[in-house]
């Protein structure tokens, strides 16, 4: 039988979408200091302003993972991509001489990003139902780890640029650039991508080994407009497992969230680096993140081939991980070492994307008819420290005028997300409502 290899072309897609998302997210740390300078801006505005796209993005992950279980990933998160990149177009504007004369700068750069988080939201939630769909389960983990490693390659490569931009140019060319490449790849998008069934450029052959892995077909995909049911959801809220992957999102996301906001300012500050230098030392816990993602994903998928139990082979990935980002705190002793300590925030960065297979153990423990509205419990806990983290950084700034306090939030939110795995998360197994388990609707699934 012919075979294609269309899974790999769909990993390139969402790899560069990841890039293009993450670039949007974070051009306004490389921004910052330049935009709280023209506009005054306190330490706690500026963090309020940092956490404005979170605010939306969370508060949209419930009725964006309910339409998602419904019209699916193409229309929406195509039309998502175009949208959140005309609104990263438009915060360069925030400086014109109108805005400026009413006093409106700073509220039309919150309105943006606001509007960027609520655009984003379908961003992870698409992602994971389309690796789901396209991936059979013993590649799922590498293909998330490869597609989640764009967004360190990107911030790695084009945060030096962007900064260099911002130093010659502005700042308001930031977010031109970032939002004009996003614009043209959402209708790229919008042409191409296809899901399984509505592939003309996948074989037979290939839909068969996705099929037998898990993947799209291995149930009746017509039933995911009937089956979510408000008993279901209420049966997951009430697992352990499923609040433990909720507190780990949040730690493994705070210590993200604050390489995506503060951490150029930090640099800058703490460090006392220029703008320029401090986008050249930033592509290096961005490159470490990036080899973290890979080798956490690998690592995983690596102990399953060799036998081990899917519960091992996702938790120790996870604990290992958190504890070298629990280390962050130690950067505290070596500010005036520049080297030294961007070297800590790698390793750190490092063991923080060694950790980031919540969206790979969410897959093997929710059915896929849930993944869109379960998801969005997920994403909606882990962006949580995207509120918290930035305005905490910018209170305790404000207050202190150091980092280090903020520093210690970090590492023990870590730690906090250590005991929760260890503590909350049980045996990794598909979680399956007790009125659910008929074999014509869901297949059983045998955990390694």
């Amino acid at each position: 039988m012919k075979t294609t290899k269309t899974r790999y072309f769909i990993v390139f897609l969402l790899f560069v979408v990841t890039a293009i998302n993450y670039m949007d997210r974070a051009n306004l740390s490389i921004a910052g200091s330049r935009i709280q300078g023209e506009f005054g801006l306190s330490p706690t505005q500026l963090g309020l302003l940092f956490s404005m796209f979170t605010w939306t993005y969370a508060a949209a992950q419930l009725p964006v993972g309910y339409l998602l279980d419904r019209i699916g990933s193409r229309v929406l998160y195509g039309s998502a991509i175009v949208i959140w990149s005309a609104c990263t177009f438009a915060m360069g504007f925030a400086s014109h001489h109108l805005f400026a004369a009413l006093g409106a700068s700073f509220a039309v750069l919150l309105v943006c990003r606001a509007l960027i988080g609520l655009a984003e939201a379908p961003s992870y939630l698409s992602n994971t139902k389309i690796v789901a769909n396209w991936f059979p389960k013993n590649e799922r983990a590498r293909a998330t780890a490869t597609y989640i490693s764009s967004q360190y390659i990107g911030l790695a490569l084009f945060t030096p640029v962007l900064s260099f931009l911002t130093s010659r140019y502005g700042w308001q060319m930031v977010f031109y650039a970032t939002g004009g490449v996003g614009i043209v790849f959402g209708v790229y998008w919008l042409i191409v991508y296809r899901d399984p069934k509505d592939s003309r450029r996948t074989a037979q052959a290939e839909l068969d080994l996705i099929r037998a892995g898990g993947g799209y077909g291995s149930q009746d995909q017509s039933t995911v407009s009937t089956v979510v049911e408000r008993d279901d959801v209420l049966y997951f809220l009430k697992n352990k497992t499923v609040w433990g992957l909720f507190i780990t999102q949040f730690a493994y996301n705070s210590t993200l969230i604050f390489f995506m906001t503060w951490f150029i300012v930090y640099l800058e500050k703490a460090l006392n680096l220029t703008l320029s230098k401090a986008g050249l030392g930033a592509s290096i816990p961005y490159l470490m993140a990036m080899l973290g993602m890979l080798a956490g994903g690998f690592l995983s998928d690596s102990l399953l081939k060799r036998g081990k139990s899917v519960t091992f082979a996702r938790k120790t990935p996870v604990i290992i991980g958190l504890v070298l980002t629990a280390m962050i705190v130690i950067v505290n002793f070596f500010e005036n070492q520049p080297v030294i300590a961007i070297g800590i925030l790698s390793l750190a960065f490092f063991g923080n994307n060694v950790a980031n297979l919540g969206w790979v153990v969410f897959t093997d423990v929710i059915p896929r008819n849930f993944i869109g509205t379960m998801g969005g419990f997920l994403n909606l806990f882990g962006n949580l420290s995207g509120i918290a983290t930035p305005i905490v950084f910018g209170m305790i700034l404000q207050r202190t005028h150091s980092f280090h306090y903020a520093m210690w939030y970090v590492s023990i939110v870590a730690v906090l997300g250590i005991l929760s795995y260890i503590f909350l998360v049980g045996k990794i197994e598909m979680i399956v409502p007790p009125k659910k388990r008929e074999p014509d609707v869901y297949p059983v699934m045998q955990s390694n």
